[in-house]
């Protein structure tokens, strides 16, 4: 995929989101529900915590995804 220069920051975010889900619906899911920790209002960017926070969230999923398809109860 490529992004449109022209496009708003959201519409090729969009773009990557339907790309994403077209190649991994469920890594794709975990990488959506969690990309609002990045958000970190009146920074310019996101901090160590605001990273850590995500990479934990995805990390968990991550980990539940499997457990679930292994059948994992642990």
């Amino acid at each position: 995929m490529e992004f449109k220069l022209d496009n708003s920051f959201n519409d090729n975010l969009a773009l990557f989101k339907a790309e994403a889900e077209q190649n991994d619906p469920e890594c794709a899911k975990i990488l959506f529900d969690n990309l609002h920790l990045l958000d970190v209002t009146g920074e310019a960017a996101p901090g160590r915590a605001a990273i850590g926070k995500f990479h934990e969230a995805v990390l968990n999923a991550l980990d539940a995804l499997q457990k679930a398809a292994t059948g994992d109860e642990s």
